[in-house]
């Protein structure tokens, strides 16, 4: 029996304190020592150790803010839906207008946490197969590790990758092995780093437990963020086939209320697939005062959301009549305002609505995609669409995307970079960018330079 929150919070102190210190000089960020690396021969020699260290890499995500609340936002604020609120500065705005330079700080930030997380998957995966044990759980665990390897490459790659152009060089450095030396790793092409995440979530497909919780990866979950790899992918009739599976599992349903995701948070959610745990108790992370001080709601946002159902939900006012994110801010929880908050990293509403785009751009379906946007529609108390042609209903969803999921983790960022290399927008009409090249952020100076020229800057930059 796995016991949640208290073991992932007592076993990411370690990495939060590994990773502060690594911090402190410049280092090439790919390259990180994994939470429990004791010795090579001691870390992980039975199932027990390799479920503690597990829990190590599920810690990675709810210790620091990279997770929670500096990656949602920031890219929400490239996006649409979200802008320096009173306490952002020059670092924020950057995000905001679209003009992150290399030094930018959340940019090591974010992308040293990921690649530390993938470092201690890494750690789980080979050890734990090195294992001499019968034991069922020895394949969850390898899987449940690789999950969140592949999640964290899939980030990656939206934010710093060409991940619209398959056939573009202009990857992201994929990390399958512990890291023994400093040595520099070149950046795999698009084609290549797609493939070793839908390698990864094939795994955990085939080896992982079923779900049970939304804390923990599942075969659920694998095949959820799978079809959201798909979609990015192009390959729009395998995206529709799959999310269309996990819907019709039924393992997960929509909550009665759009607004009841955000007042249950953990307690009992149905929707949810995949998300963050907390402890609100002992304040284990400060995501609510984040989206209320550093990062705000957008006016564009605040405004597009007043003719919709899911206002109140979505949008509260403080006395002084400043805005505030109602999903992750003046809410309790067990009757206690919050200051802690959770990450939903991936929630059925979403499936419905990769369905609908899905099967419309790979079987010209209209209906079903008409009918899986009208689910959504329904639920929030709006209007259905009542739309014939392909073009609008494929904006429909995307705008159906903005009012379901915005301010919470740049959704609509991607999706407006999806849609303008698809030559179904012009971003610009949106967000005014000043190149193309804007589409995708740059690597941090540090992992260019310290590389002596084995890993390439982005375009542009």
């Amino acid at each position: 029996m796995r016991t949640i929150k208290n073991t992932i919070y007592r076993l990411s102190a370690a990495a939060t304190l590994s990773l502060l210190f690594a911090s402190c000089e410049i280092t090439d960020v790919t390259d990180v020592e994994p939470v429990y690396q004791v010795s090579e021969d001691k870390v992980i020699t039975n199932i027990e150790q390799a479920q503690t260290a597990l829990y190590g890499v599920y810690g990675t995500l709810v210790s620091g803010a990279e997770y929670i609340s500096y990656m949602p936002a920031l890219t929400s604020m490239m996006g649409t839906t979200m802008q320096p609120g009173s306490f952002g500065g020059g670092a924020e705005n950057a995000f905001f207008i679209n003009e992150v330079t290399p030094d930018n700080y959340y940019l090591e930030f974010i992308y040293t946490k990921m690649y530390f997380l993938i470092n201690n998957a890494n750690h789980v995966i080979s050890k734990t197969e090195m294992l001499n044990t019968n034991d069922p759980r020895k394949k969850e665990i390898i899987a449940e590790a690789r999950f969140l390897r592949a999640q964290s490459h899939f980030y990656l790659l939206r934010l710093w990758g060409e991940f619209f152009d398959e056939s573009s060089a202009y990857g992201i450095v994929i990390k399958k092995e512990p890291i023994s030396n400093a040595a520099p790793q070149a950046r795999a092409t698009v084609a290549e780093s797609y493939a070793s995440i839908i390698e990864d979530l094939d795994y955990t497909i085939a080896n992982a437990p079923a779900f049970t919780n939304t804390f923990y990866a599942s075969n659920l979950a694998a095949r959820a963020l799978k079809s959201k790899v798909l979609l990015y992918k192009k390959d729009y009739a395998a995206a529709a086939a799959l999310a269309s599976e996990v819907i019709q599992s039924g393992e997960r349903q929509l909550e009665e209320h759009f607004g009841d995701i955000f007042t249950k948070k953990i307690e009992d959610p149905y929707e949810v697939i995949f998300q963050t745990p907390f402890d609100d108790l002992n304040n284990r992370n400060n995501k609510a005062f984040m989206f209320r001080s550093y990062f705000g709601l957008s006016d564009d946002y605040v405004s597009l959301m007043e003719t919709d159902a899911r206002y109140e939900a979505a949008v509260a006012f403080t006395e002084s009549g400043s805005a505030r994110n109602n999903k992750f801010n003046n809410s309790v929880y067990n009757g206690t305002p919050l200051t802690a908050d959770t990450e939903y990293f991936i929630r059925l509403d979403e499936i419905y609505l990769i369905y609908a785009e899905a099967v419309l751009r790979g079987n010209d379906n209209l209906n079903e995609a008409k009918e899986a946007l009208n689910v959504i529609r329904e639920r929030s108390k709006n209007p259905l669409n009542t739309i014939t042609e392909k073009n609008e209903l494929l904006e429909a969803i995307r705008a159906e995307k903005v009012l379901e999921l915005g301010a919470e983790s740049g959704e609509e960022w991607f999706d407006l970079v999806r849609y303008h290399k698809e030559g179904d927008i012009d971003i610009n009409s949106f967000k005014e960018l000043s190149s193309e090249t804007r589409l995708i952020l740059p690597f941090p100076v540090q992992t260019v330079e310290l590389s002596e020229g084995i890993i390439k800057q982005n375009q542009g930059y």
